[in-house]
């Protein structure tokens, strides 16, 4: 039997040193991990299936369809091009594609690769986005266009090796930059990591520059007058002058603030990184909230001019808001929980009666300023629908919104959203079908 001072007891005191050692070794290894780890900076954007109340109208399996026609009509190695139009031999037309690369439709295709937790294809489309649409600063340039002999020349097909050259006003967009912002952050959230980090919190700091002490204008107008507006009971119906391109050409060009370019979610980001930023979300809140155009039209107002101070409703020659821009003021806000309730009840109103979305509505008279439908109209009001829960608005704007996909077995644009023309000629474009992956899946 082992006794105090016998040749065992060292062997413990060795042993109890070693798990001392190890213990304190495991505790330090914690500490150093907790402090170079990332920091923790959840992010949500509500609207995705995941988050819903309810079941998807459309299965998983379609779409895939709709991403895949997306990526065989219009991926490059560049990104997507903007649209692609199918052949028509009763025109004699053959298949064209655009040559232009607009930042926007790949940005949001970025944030639904994230929202849908595909890791490996963000990261990939990150690298490519990085390489072709950031300047040397780190913000985003909002169009890219591709290198051409003949101005005219039209893309004959989707090659690679594709070479760019920037668009006539090559000027770094910051909505297109606080777009990208908003998809870092949410890839952030699900993935953290230092490269991500630093390239989430590089670009907070240059949008903390260029956005700066108040919010600042990213585009010029002209902004044009309002038409006196013709009563439509009067006889004979009375006809509006049409616009000379000289009297459009007269008004001198505004700074505006686009309220649809006011991205809440991304701006709420920008500052909780940069707590002096803390004013501009809250001021960007403000504007687009006070922009609701009436409450017999609760659509929004183009944007804000600065030199003015005051709202710009429309900037056409017809006095006609642009549903597409309006929506995205909607979906910003229902995205803060500070959607306008008259606007959920107008879509309603107008799909249950008309089953129609159109692109402008009159400001006054509140009637279509148009025969032409909105595609990314009806997928941004199943976007809001979803976040605000209303599940018989969702349902109805996808109907309508599938009701425009191609089912034709010889099409071209098979499962795709696509646009047909007067003529019959048929178009698919990068923003109508990324906005239905969004609002279907």
């Amino acid at each position: 039997m082992a006794t105090i001072g016998s040749s065992n007891h060292p062997g413990k005191a060795k042993w109890l040193f070693i798990v001392l050692f190890l213990l304190l070794a495991a505790s330090g290894a914690l500490v150093w991990f907790q402090l170079s780890a990332p920091p923790d900076r959840p992010f949500t954007v509500p609207g995705s299936q995941a988050a819903a109340s309810f079941a998807a109208s459309i299965q998983p399996e379609e779409i895939k369809k709709i991403e895949v026609r997306l990526q065989s009509n219009l991926m490059t190695d560049v990104g997507f091009v903007s649209w692609f139009q199918q052949a028509n031999t009763e025109l004699g037309l053959p298949a064209q594609w655009s040559g232009e690369w607009i930042a926007q439709d790949q940005l949001l295709y970025g944030f639904w690769l994230a929202e849908q937790g595909r890791k490996s294809s963000f990261d990939q489309w990150n690298r490519q986005f990085r390489t072709y649409f950031l300047s040397p600063r780190g913000l985003v340039y909002p169009v890219r266009n591709r290198v051409v002999d003949d101005p005219l020349e039209m893309m004959t097909g989707l090659d690679s090796g594709t070479q760019l050259e920037p668009a006539a006003d090559d000027s770094e967009s910051w909505p297109d930059s606080l777009l990208y912002l908003r998809v870092l952050a949410l890839a952030y959230a699900k993935w953290p990591s230092d490269s991500l980090n630093q390239e989430e919190t590089g670009l907070a700091g240059v949008l903390a520059q260029v956005i700066g002490t108040g919010l600042a204008p990213d585009q010029l107008v002209a902004i044009p007058t309002s038409a006196p507006t013709q009563d439509p009971a009067a006889t004979p119906t009375p006809r509006p002058e049409p616009t000379t391109e000289q009297e459009a050409a007269s008004y001198a060009g505004d700074p505006v603030i686009r309220l649809a370019a006011l991205d809440l979610p991304a701006l709420k980001a920008l500052a909780e990184l940069d707590p002096t930023l803390e004013n501009r979300y809250a001021e960007a809140v403000s504007l687009v909230q006070e922009g609701l155009i009436s409450e017999a039209l609760p659509l929004y107002a183009y944007g804000f001019a600065t030199s003015q101070q005051g709202y710009v409703r429309f900037i056409r020659p017809t006095p006609v808001v642009d549903l597409q821009e309006s929506l995205a003021c909607a979906l910003h806000l229902a995205e803060i929980g500070q959607l306008d309730p008259r606007t959920l009840s107008w879509l309603l109103e107008h799909l249950l009666n008309d089953n129609v979305l159109y692109s402008t509505y009159h400001i006054t008279q509140g009637q279509p300023g148009t025969a032409e439908e909105s595609l990314a109209g009806l997928a941004l009001t199943a976007r809001i629908a979803r976040i605000a829960g209303h599940e018989p608005l969702y349902r109805r704007a996808v109907e309508r919104l599938s009701w425009h996909r191609a089912t034709s077995p010889t099409s071209s644009v098979l499962d795709a959203i696509f646009r047909q023309d007067s003529q019959g000629v048929v178009t698919m474009t990068a923003r109508d079908n990324i906005l239905a992956l969004l609002a279907m899946s």
